[in-house]
């Protein structure tokens, strides 16, 4: 007998094939058949007249706050949303050192747009180790399905404090801490790592959000301490850092990455307070980056100051493709 049977949806499969009026059966937790099913189960749900389709898996989400308050992560549940993954571009809340999280939560205001006040009044810490934030979350009856990546900028700023968001280089123990806490990460549950070299994400009084100016050995180092080949994956919102760059560390890792690009256009006062945060070096690349930008097509995300254009593109391993999306 199964344990549900949906009567009389139109399914659509989400697999590119007509919708067709169909019964679906679940057993155990598992979809057991679509089409003509058994009519005994313990619950039997009338879908006439209603579509029935698989959920939305949410590839870029940042509820890491939201969810300590609100677990109904609204309002993604209510667009189909069945499964979401937090920690994106690497700006997480967790570890979180007691004196570090007003630092955490202003610069995720500024590079997310969310309500500074309202973070200050919401976010319920329980926890500061991403053990604990994990054990929160299991407890915390959230609405969807949660996949969490430690984030590069989060243990950045848990380690070298204010120091994150100035300090290109950090110290071989602060390195060897930071290694120390992806690891740990992975071990209690994280599906990945997240991470940022984007020149759109600035946190607050307009400093760089820390993973964007460390050295690309320090994210290499990172995705090696995730753990053997195939181990969780890689997302990161890559900025000037080429494919080809980014294939050398799959490749490397034997990890897969899921990258998200953006050429960016400035301001010249923004332009000039981030370059404050910058060596001679990198402000050449980046003045070399926007005189061969073109046009923009669309704002980004965290504030309307600036605007990029963005492509993705998934990298496994040796092997390169540039989907719009990504599936397993």
């Amino acid at each position: 007998m199964h344990d549900l049977v949906i009567r009389g949806a139109t399914v659509v499969d989400g697999l590119g094939h007509d919708p067709i009026r169909a019964d679906v059966a679940v057993k155990d937790g598992r979809i057991a058949g679509i089409g003509e099913v058994d009519k005994d189960a313990s619950e039997i749900v009338d879908a006439g007249g209603l579509a029935l389709m698989p959920g939305i898996i949410d590839l870029h989400t940042h509820y890491d706050a939201q969810v300590t308050w609100d677990p109904t992560l609204s309002p993604s549940p209510s667009l189909g949303v069945t499964t979401a993954i937090m920690g994106s571009c690497g700006f997480g809340i967790v570890p979180s050192p007691p004196d570090l999280r007003d630092l955490i939560m202003r610069n995720l205001a500024v590079v997310e747009g969310m309500d500074l006040d309202a973070l200050r009044a919401g976010i319920d810490w329980r926890f500061q180790s991403f053990a604990e934030y994990m054990t929160m979350l299991r407890g915390r009856g959230a609405y969807m399905n949660l996949g969490v990546l430690a984030g590069h900028s989060a243990v950045r700023t848990a380690v070298m404090g204010e120091a994150a968001s100035v300090r290109k280089q950090p110290t071989a123990a602060e390195l060897a801490e930071m290694k120390r806490l992806v690891g740990e990460a992975m071990d209690q549950g994280a599906i990945g790592l997240g991470g940022s070299y984007s020149l759109n994400h600035s946190g607050w009084g307009g400093v760089p959000m820390p993973s964007t100016i460390s050295e690309i050995a320090e994210f290499d180092a990172l995705v090696g301490a995730m753990g053997g080949p195939g181990r969780g994956v890689v997302e990161i919102s890559s900025g000037p850092i080429t494919p080809d760059a980014m294939e050398e560390i799959a490749a490397r890792h034997g990890r897969r990455i899921f990258m998200s690009t953006a050429i960016a256009l400035y301001k010249s006062s923004i332009r000039s307070a981030r370059s404050a945060y910058s060596t001679p070096a990198e402000q050449r690349r980046r003045a070399e980056t926007n005189s061969t930008s073109r046009s923009p097509v669309s704002p980004c995300r965290s504030t309307s100051r600036w605007q990029a254009r963005t492509h993705s593109t998934a990298i496994g391993r040796s092997t390169r493709s540039r989907p719009t999306t990504a599936s397993n």
